[in-house]
C-alpha cells in the first residue's frame, strides 16, 4: 500500500504557499492541503494529516493561538514557519503546542528535512516500550495522558516535552548536548539553531523542578550538556553579592 505524507499548510502569502506546495508535491508521496486563513484550517479538523506547517501572522487569527485550538483535534507534529524569530515568539509558539520552528525565508530542502525528521520521530516513538508508571524522586509519569504527578499536583506535558523527558528517562545520568538532543528527537541535525531544544527544556523544567532557576533533576553541565538525574542533586548555593565598599 502506498504511503502518502499529508501536509496541512496554513499560509496566507500566496507566493510562499504555492511555491512550497509545488516543491513538496514534486517529492515522492506528498500531498499538500493549503489553508490561507485560520478559519480555512479549522474547516479541516475532520481530516487526517501527518504534519502541519503553520504561519504565525495570519489575517484572521494569530497562528500561536490557532495552534492551541488545532491541538484539540490534531496530535501530529506542528512546525511553525514565520519571519518572527525572536526568542519570546519561539517560546510562546512551542509552549502552546508547537513541535518545531523554522524561520522565514527558508530553504525548501531544509523545510523538507524538518518535515521528514518530525514524521520519522513519530514513527520511532510508537515503537518504543511504554514508560507508564515510571517513578523517580521528582515525579510519577502517566505516559498515557502525558502527565507528571508531583507532590501536591500534576502537570501536563506537551508532546515534545514528553518526548524529551522520555529520552532522558531511558538514558539516566547520560549527557546530551543541545545538538545531540535535536538529532535524537527530531532525527536530523539542528543546522546550528538549537533554540527549539532550549525552549522545550525550559518549559520542562518549569513542570518537574521544585525551583526551575536552580534545577536539581534536569541540569546543564558546562562543557558536557544536559543530564537527567532521577534521584536529584543538591542545588548549588546561590551566589552572594559582594559587600559594597560602603557597608
Amino acid at each position: 500500500m502506498k504511503i502518502v505524507i499529508r501536509v496541512l499548510m496554513v499560509e496566507d502569502d500566496p507566493v510562499i504557499r504555492e511555491t512550497t506546495r509545488r516543491f513538496l508535491e514534486t517529492q515522492t508521496d506528498f500531498q499538500v492541503v493549503c489553508a490561507a486563513t485560520g478559519e480555512d484550517a479549522l474547516a479541516r479538523v475532520g481530516e487526517k494529516f501527518d504534519v502541519i506547517l503553520l504561519d504565525i501572522l495570519l489575517p484572521d487569527i494569530n497562528g500561536v493561538d490557532l495552534c492551541q485550538r488545532l491541538r484539540g483535534w490534531f496530535h501530529c507534529p506542528i512546525i511553525f514557519t514565520s519571519c518572527l524569530d525572536d526568542t519570546d515568539t519561539i517560546v510562546r509558539a512551542l509552549d502552546l503546542g508547537g513541535d518545531d520552528f523554522l524561520s522565514k525565508p527558508y530553504d525548501h530542502k531544509i523545510l523538507l528535512a524538518r518535515i521528514m525528521a518530525n514524521v520519522r520521530r513519530v514513527k520511532m516513538d510508537s515503537a518504543e516500550p511504554s514508560l507508564q508508571g515510571y517513578r523517580c524522586a521528582a515525579f510519577t509519569l502517566d505516559a498515557d495522558s502525558h502527565n507528571v504527578i508531583l507532590e501536591g499536583g500534576s502537570a501536563h506535558l506537551a508532546d515534545m516535552e514528553y518526548r524529551i523527558l522520555a529520552l532522558f528517562i531511558r538514558h539516566p545520568r547520560a549527557f546530551f548536548t543541545a545538538n545531540e538532543l535535536y538529532k535524537k528527537i527530531w532525527g536530523k541535525d539542528s543546522l546550528g539553531d538549537v533554540r527549539t531544544v532550549q525552549v522545550h527544556i525550559h518549559n520542562l523544567r518549569r513542570k518537574i523542578e521544585p525551583d526551575p532557576s536552580r534545577p536539581v533533576y534536569l541540569r546543564n553541565v558546562w562543557g558536557k550538556g544536559y543530564i537527567f538525574e532521577p534521584e536529584g542533586r543538591r542545588p548549588e548555593p546561590a551566589a552572594k553579592n559582594p559587600k559594597s565598599p560602603r557597608s
